[in-house]
């Protein structure tokens, strides 16, 4: 017996030998790995070049080294519910079951409730679309059969402001993507947040469940193209969840889905990450990272030009400051640089925190100055200040603030780019982008989308896709145009009150607000930023038949109460049914 039990334990001893020569040999390669990038990033270097053309190319390498650790995304951080847990703990969150069919399986952005009818077939599917210079474009594709169908069912119902229909295509399909987008928008308008993030999170889902195996969400190099229709709904949606996990302090998550945002398509920006990214570490405390991505990519995208960035360097220098025990002689002239081109920000705050500085009068406050600031400026300016006034408020940044401000109010004329910050203020910032403005419009902040100019009412604002881009293309093509004035939300909230005619639904008023004009411009001024305000001021039971309608959206568990998702090898029959549906 003892002869036995000791050849069990040489056994054991031998296994685990092997165990530890395995990890420690998996861990001299990854140090190997390491090394070789090291080496690697060493060799192309420019410093190395002896060519123009050879250093361009090694220096678009290097930055590709060096973004893969910066905007390197944690995919743990996406979901809300593990920062929520971290937060109230685990059972608080996890009271709210997931639904037996979608467990045993970690989601990225977001668990399946109880109350979410079966997933069958989503009918899209992400495949590779192409591979260009160690990125490799991913795109979204429509099932032909079933999905296109409804999506010209959805269109149509949009068009003509047709709550019935809309509702309609997410009986038929409870995970189409458009109209979870659209109703979420209209239950946000509404300020039903329950109901409107609980559609988002199922359009996270869907789309996450059409993932490529290929596709990783921590890579920087899997890219998606927003000019192709059928891929912006995951541009749209992680926007909006960025909003929705802000309003529950979820910062961390914000964070990381911005930097995946970013990621998708850092080329065209489509939807103007570079205002909120610095903003969002800030508020996690990840002072580095502000410190790093403007150290590399500062150069290329004229990072400090940007009022945001240039009070968040100032802000991050400071804090960095403090860790390191130093002096606060670099984060004051970072300061005293941003409040010199961009004083409304610092005039902001001041208004908000109810700063009494009496040297204001001679540049922070001063009319002249802010006179200069243009209409677009005023737009940034505004936003940074709505997103991150808290930071400002800290008892330890006070002083610091302060003090900067009154060096600058006293020494403006004598500082170094004071002429040049003049010129910047009237002549860079002279209208906004579209990505901008399609960010700002997404956001809805009033005092912020009050100032956009008239040309972001040119394109559509579809609650679904607002403001697509002029070069937009897809598989296939709308069958129904919309009516060139009108916005779809309130032509959609407009057919829910009663006495709706859709003949006169541009004129239709209820309780004396114009319904159909919230989004129209007017002169030089718009309505943008009031149309949310007003509509949750509207009198009745509109919440009220809103939220009754939605209801009706949430099918059972029951697979008798909801018609399957049909895909390609579909039957005949379900094809004609979907047809005279659209019929």
């Amino acid at each position: 017996v003892s002869t036995q039990s000791t050849g069990k334990k040489r056994k054991k001893k031998n296994k685990k030998k092997q165990r530890n020569q395995a990890q420690n040999d998996e861990t001299a390669e990854q140090e190997d790995d390491l090394d070789a990038i090291l080496s690697e990033i060493n060799a192309i270097s420019p410093r190395n070049a002896d060519s123009s053309v050879t250093e361009n190319i090694n220096a678009h390498q290097l930055l590709n080294a060096v973004q893969s650790t910066t905007l390197t995304v944690i995919r743990k951080n996406l979901n809300a519910e593990n920062e929520l847990k971290r937060m109230f703990g685990r059972e608080a969150v996890e009271n709210r079951s997931q639904n037996s069919q979608f467990r045993k399986k970690n989601y990225v952005f977001a668990s399946p409730k109880s109350n979410w009818p079966p997933m069958t077939k989503c009918g899209i599917q992400m495949v590779v679309d192409k591979t260009e210079n160690g990125k490799t474009y991913f795109k979204y594709v429509h099932s032909k059969a079933n999905y296109q169908k409804l999506q010209q069912m959805f269109w149509r119902a949009s068009h003509l402001a047709d709550p019935h229909a809309v509702r309609q295509v997410l009986e038929i399909h409870p995970y189409h993507l458009d109209t979870l987008l659209h109703l979420s928008e209209v239950c946000r308008v509404s300020e039903d947040t329950q109901t409107a993030s609980d559609l988002l999170n199922r359009a996270l889902f869907c789309l996450e469940k059409a993932f490529h195996p290929s596709f990783n969400v921590t890579s920087v190099n899997c890219r998606l193209d927003y000019n192709r229709t059928e891929n912006r709904a995951l541009f749209i949606s992680l926007f909006r969840q960025i909003i929705f996990v802000s309003l529950k302090s979820c910062w961390q998550t914000a964070f990381e889905l911005s930097k995946l945002l970013y990621n998708l398509a850092p080329e065209q920006d489509p939807l103007a990450c570079l205002l909120i990214i610095d903003t969002l570490a800030l508020k996690v405390e990840d002072y580095n990272f502000v410190l790093q991505f403007i150290d590399e990519f500062n150069h290329s995208l004229k990072l400090t030009m940007l009022p945001n960035f240039a009070y968040s360097f100032s802000i991050a220098q400071f804090y960095k400051e403090i860790v390191e025990g130093t002096s606060h002689e670099h984060s004051s002239e970072l300061l005293q640089n941003a409040i010199l081109n961009y004083p409304m920000i610092a005039q902001l705050i001041c208004e908000n925190c109810s700063f009494v500085i009496e040297s204001n009068s001679l540049y922070v406050m001063n009319e002249n100055v802010l006179k200069s600031h243009t209409r677009s400026l005023t737009q940034q300016c505004k936003l940074y200040l709505e997103r991150s006034i808290d930071l400002w408020k800290d008892t330890k940044v006070v002083q610091w603030f302060k003090r900067n401000v009154e060096f600058v109010n006293t020494h403006h004329s004598t500082m170094s780019g004071y002429q040049e910050s003049l010129q910047r203020r009237k002549t860079v910032f002279l209208s906004p982008p579209l990505n901008v403005m399609r960010h700002i419009f997404i956001s809805d902040i009033s005092s912020v989308s009050a100032l956009l100019p008239q040309t972001a009412f040119e394109s559509s604002q579809d609650p679904h896709d607002p403001m697509p881009p002029p070069s937009s293309y897809s598989d296939y093509q709308p069958e129904t145009t919309r009516p060139r004035n009108g916005n779809p939300v309130m032509a959609f909230i407009n057919s829910l009150m009663p006495g709706f005619d859709q003949n006169t639904q541009n004129d239709q008023e209820i309780g004396g607000v114009n319904l159909g004009g919230f989004l129209a411009p007017v002169g030089e001024e718009n309505r943008a930023g009031q149309w949310g305000e007003q509509l949750r001021n509207i009198p009745g039971d509109f919440g009220v038949a809103l939220r009754e309608m939605l209801a009706n959206l949430y099918i059972q568990d029951n697979q008798n109460a909801m018609p399957e998702v049909v895909d390609e090898a579909d039957s005949d029959d379900n094809r004609e049914s979907i047809e005279d549906d659209l019929d």
